[in-house]
C-alpha cells in the first residue's frame, strides 16, 4: 500500500440513521498492534462545506478503534479519518464516499450479498515500510437497517394472514354449532309426532269402548224384551232364554274382545310413544350437548388466537405508523437536501455561450496561470527519497511500468488436445487458437501455456489474465498453485473436469471451475455465473468447495459468455499458510458490448502462496457441449501473468477492485464431493 496516501474505501449508509463499526489493527503475521498513543481523528464534509466531526474511540482491546458517524440525509458525502505522526503532522488513513441511501432504496439494499470482514493494507506513522491490515466490515450500514425493517413488514404481513385465518375458522365452527342445533331441533319435532300419534291412539282406544259399552246396552234391552214375554209365552221362554244366553255370550265375547284390543292398542301405542320420546329427547340432548361442547372446543382457543393476532396486528400497526413517520421524515429532509443542492447549483459560476466562466472576486493562486488558464503548481525543492519514488510510481500507475511486472505465458498452439470431433486451428502459432466443435458433439479442450519465466522455488506468482470466448454455454476450469491437478474428459457442466491429484498441496494449490449456462433471466435482465473454487486447509479438513453465484445484468443482445474478453485473477498480496479461510484473491471477467461497466467480480477466493507454485498457471480446461442447431466456436490467446511488485504487494489488484463493480450474489461452502457424470 502506498505509504501515506491513504486507502480510499467507500460505503453506504441509511439516511437520518448513525452508526457505527469497529476496526482491528494486525501486523502483516496477523498479531494484533496496540494502538496505545496513536491520535485518530476525522471528519465529513457536508453540503455547505462544513466539517462534522467522526467520533473515535478505543475499544475494548489494545488494537480496536471503534469509528461512529452521524445521522447524514440523503446524498453523497466524502469523508476522512487521519492519524497523528510523530512529528505531528496529519496523514490519511483511509478516506473516500459515503453514499447515503433515502428509504426507498430498502428492499434492493436488504437483498444485497451477505456481511463478510474487509481487510485493508494501511500505513502507520512509525517505520515509513511497516504496513498493518486494517479488518472491518465491508457490508453497508444501509443493508442491515433495511434487513430489519423488511422483517418487520414481513411479520406484519404474517400477523394479519394469522388473524383473518383464525376468524375464517371461528366463523366455520359457528357455521357447525348452528347445523348442529338444527339438527337437534329435528330430534325435538319427532318426539313432538311420536307424541300426538300416541295421543291418536288412546283416542281410538275410548272409541271402541264406547262401542262395547253400546252393544252392552243393546243386549240389556233385548233381555228385558225377553223376560216380559215369558210369562205369556213359556213356550217362547225356552227359545228366548236360550237366545238371550247366545247373545249375551256373543255380547260378553265381543266386549271382551274389543275391550282386550282396546287395552292392547293403548299398551303398545303407550309403550311406542315413550321409547319414541325418550330416544328422541336423548338424541337431542346428546345432540345438543356435543354440538356445545364441539363448539366450544372449536371457538375458545380460535378467540384466544383472535385475540393473539388482535395484538400482534396492533403492534404491527405501531410499527407501520412509526415507519410512516419515519419515512415523512426522511422525505422532508430529502426535499430540504433537494432545497440546498438547487441552491448550491445556482450559486456556481455558469459558462456563458463563449465557453467563459466568470468568477466573483477574482482568481488568486500561488503559481501563475498558464496559457491554457490553468494554475502552475510547483514542487517542493529536493530530490524524492526511495521510498517517495516507489510511492510515485505505485499512484501514478504508469501502463509501461504495469508492462515491466507482467510476464507473457504464450499459448502453445500445437499442443492443443481436445475430444470427439473438435477441430483446433492454430490462428497465429504460439499466439491465438481457435476450436470448431461440430454440432450436437461435445468437446473437451486442453490449452497448455509456455514461455521464459524466471523462478526457481519461488514464483512471484500474483494474478493472470488469458482472453477466452465461447458463444454458448460451457466452462473453464484452471488450476493455480503447488500440486497436481487431474483432468477429466466429456463430463457433464455440472461435474468436476479437473480435481485435485494425489500431491495437490493443501493450504497452497487450489481449482477455479467457472460454469456459464447461457440461459438469459428475462425478468432481472442478465446472467448467472456460478464460481466453484475446490480447496484445502489441511489434511485433517479435507478438501472444501466453495460455490459463488454471481448475476451480470445484460441486455439480449449482449449474452453470456459471448460478450466475454478475458477471465482475469488477481491476488493482492501473497497467501499465508492460515489456518481459516481468507479471500487474498478475486475472480473477474472483462466484457464486450454496450454495457455501461466491462469490468465484473464475480467470485473473492482463498489465493496461492509463491511457493513451489512452478510459473502460477501451465493449463487451461475448456468444456463445450454443441449445439443443434449449427457448430460452436471458441478462441483462446496467450496469457500474462503478473508478478509482485516491491514489498510483495500486487497494484493491480487494488485498481482492478477499484474499478469492477461486485456482481457477487451468494457465497456457500461444503465439504468437496466429486462430481463425476459422462455425458
Amino acid at each position: 500500500m502506498l505509504d501515506f496516501l491513504g486507502v480510499t474505501e467507500h460505503f453506504s449508509c441509511m439516511e437520518n440513521t448513525p452508526f457505527s463499526f469497529p476496526a482491528l489493527f494486525r501486523d502483516m503475521a496477523g498479531e494484533a498492534v496496540s494502538l496505545d498513543g496513536v491520535i485518530f481523528s476525522g471528519s465529513i464534509v457536508s453540503a455547505n462545506q462544513e466539517m462534522v466531526e467522526i467520533s473515535i474511540e478505543k475499544g475494548e482491546s489494545s488494537n480496536e478503534v471503534i469509528f461512529s458517524f452521524p445521522a447524514l440525509p440523503e446524498g453523497r458525502w466524502s469523508y476522512n479519518v487521519l492519524v497523528q505522526a510523530d512529528d505531528g503532522s496529519q496523514r490519511i488513513l483511509f478516506s473516500g464516499y459515503i453514499s447515503v441511501l433515502g428509504v426507498s432504496r430498502v428492499a434492493q439494499l436488504a437483498g444485497g450479498p451477505p456481511m463478510k470482514n474487509r481487510t485493508l493494507l494501511v500505513a502507520m506513522p512509525g517505520e515509513a515500510t511497516m504496513r498493518l491490515r486494517m479488518e472491518w466490515m465491508a457490508t453497508t450500514a444501509a443493508q442491515a437497517f433495511a434487513y430489519h425493517a423488511l422483517q418487520a413488514s414481513k411479520n406484519a404481513h404474517a400477523d394479519a394472514e394469522m388473524a383473518s385465518q383464525a376468524a375464517k375458522t371461528a366463523t366455520d365452527a359457528a357455521a357447525t354449532a348452528a347445523t348442529r342445533a338444527e339438527e337437534a331441533e329435528g330430534y325435538a319435532g319427532s318426539a313432538l309426532a311420536s307424541k300426538r300419534a300416541a295421543a291418536a291412539s288412546e283416542a281410538a282406544a275410548g272409541t271402541s269402548a264406547t262401542n262395547a259399552a253400546r252393544d252392552a246396552k243393546s243386549a240389556n234391552d233385548a233381555k228385558t224384551a225377553v223376560e216380559s214375554l215369558a210369562a205369556t209365552w213359556p213356550e217362547t221362554v225356552n227359545n228366548g232364554k236360550q237366545q238371550i244366553i247366545e247373545a249375551r255370550n256373543e255380547a260378553v265375547t265381543a266386549i271382551q274382545d274389543k275391550q282386550a284390543d282396546s287395552v292392547l292398542a293403548v299398551g303398545r301405542a303407550s309403550q311406542t310413544a315413550q321409547q319414541n320420546i325418550a330416544s328422541a329427547q336423548a338424541d337431542a340432548v346428546s345432540a345438543v350437548q356435543e354440538a356445545e361442547e364441539e363448539a366450544q372446543g372449536t371457538i375458545t382457543p380460535l378467540v384466544q388466537r383472535a385475540e393473539t393476532a388482535k395484538e400482534a396486528i396492533d403492534q404491527a400497526e405501531g410499527r407501520i405508523n412509526t415507519a410512516a413517520t419515519n419515512a415523512a421524515t426522511s422525505a422532508t429532509s430529502a426535499a430540504n437536501s433537494a432545497t440546498e443542492a438547487q441552491q448550491a447549483l445556482a450559486a456556481i459560476p455558469q459558462v456563458d455561450a463563449s465557453g467563459n466562466m466568470t468568477i466573483p472576486g477574482g482568481l488568486t493562486a500561488a503559481g501563475a496561470i498558464n496559457a491554457n488558464g490553468g494554475v502552475n503548481i510547483p514542487l517542493a525543492v529536493g530530490a524524492p527519497t526511495d521510498t517517495g519514488a516507489v510511492n510515485r510510481l505505485h499512484a501514478a500507475g504508469l501502463a509501461g511500468v504495469t508492462d515491466i511486472f507482467s510476464q507473457h505465458a504464450y499459448l502453445n498452439t500445437g499442443s492443443i488436445t481436445a475430444t470427439g470431433t473438435a477441430a483446433t486451428t492454430a490462428l497465429i502459432p504460439g499466439q491465438y487458437a481457435q476450436v470448431r466443435v461440430p454440432a450436437g458433439t461435445h468437446s473437451t479442450i486442453v490449452f497448455p501455456f509456455t514461455g521464459p519465466n524466471g523462478q526457481h522455488n519461488y514464483s512471484n506468482f500474483a494474478g493472470f489474465s488469458i482472453p477466452w470466448r465461447i458463444l454458448g454455454a460451457g466452462k473453464i476450469t484452471i488450476g493455480i498453485g503447488r500440486g497436481s491437478k487431474t483432468t477429466r474428459s466429456d463430463l457433464t457442466l455440472d461435474s468436476y473436469s479437473v480435481i485435485p491429484g494425489n500431491n495437490l498441496a493443501h493450504n497452497s494449490g487450489e481449482i477455479l471451475d467457472i460454469t456459464f449456462d447461457n440461459i438469459r433471466d428475462t425478468q432481472r435482465n442478465g446472467y448467472t455465473v456460478r464460481v466453484r473454487e475446490i480447496y484445502a486447509l489441511t489434511a485433517a479438513d479435507g478438501w472444501k468447495v466453495k460455490t459463488t453465484t454471481s448475476f451480470i445484468p445484460a441486455s439480449h443482445n449482449e449474452p453470456i459468455p459471448s460478450i466475454v474478453n478475458k477471465i482475469i485473477y488477481h491476488q493482492r498480496t501473497q497467501y499465508k499458510f492460515e489456518s481459516e479461510y481468507i479471500s487474498y484473491g478475486s475472480l473477474y471477467l472483462l466484457t464486450g458490448g454496450g454495457q455501461t461497466v466491462q469490468l465484473h467480480k464475480i467470485a473473492a477466493v482463498r489465493g496461492v502462496n509463491a511457493f513451489e507454485t512452478g510459473v502460477g498457471i501451465s493449463s487451461i480446461v475448456t468444456d463445450l457441449p454443441g449445439n443443434a442447431s449449427g457448430d460452436v466456436y471458441m478462441q483462446v490467446g496467450s496469457a500474462v501473468r503478473t508478478l509482485y511488485q516491491p514489498g510483495n504487494i500486487n497494484p493491480v489488484y487494488y485498481a482492478l477492485e477499484a474499478l469492477a463493480r461486485n456482481d457477487i450474489e451468494a457465497e456457500e461452502t461444503a465439504d468437496f464431493v466429486d462430481i463425476n457424470i459422462p455425458l
